[in-house]
């Protein structure tokens, strides 16, 4: 389970240290997905089982819904062809590629956010705005349910 949320540098080689209570996914490999939120450009991360998962429920909830199956295989289309394959090493970093590092405008450090069964990766300033005490106060469920604010 991905908890929590820390921003760490990045080392010389572009690799991002993973904390230590996800340690699990240590020598485990990842699809990292190019995907915005809230209109930013971050990376999500899953473990193979999860990501696996994650193309399944998608296909299960389109079909119940009667989505064309074209429809459901261009967009699992677009979901894998932006995925990349990396393990976090055994040190417990994990390599971001350029054109991600750059797409994301991360520079020296990047901020690490548990999402429960996956993780993402925000440049530090874009994960900020999306958690400032102003944008938490426009989301409709933390009027509903004050856990926020």
């Amino acid at each position: 389970m991905f908890t929590g949320n820390v921003t760490h540098k990045l080392d010389p080689k572009s690799r991002l240290a993973i904390p230590a209570g996800w340690r699990a996914a240590q020598g485990v490999e990842l699809s990292i997905i190019d995907a915005m939120s809230d209109g930013y450009p971050i990376l999500k991360c899953y473990t193979r089982e999860a990501f696996a998962e994650k193309i399944m429920q998608i296909r299960v909830q389109s079909e119940a819904r009667g989505i064309d199956p074209g429809d459901i295989d261009r967009y699992i289309g677009i979901i894998t062809g932006r995925s990349i394959q990396a393990e976090v090493s055994s040190q417990g970093k994990l390599l971001i590629p350029k054109a991600q590092r750059e797409r994301t405008k991360l520079t020296d450090t990047a901020t690490i956010v548990g999402r429960g069964s996956y993780f993402e990766i925000w440049a530090p300033a874009d994960f900020e705005a999306v958690n400032s005490p102003e944008a938490i106060a426009k989301l409709e469920l933390d009027k509903l349910f004050h856990i926020l604010s």
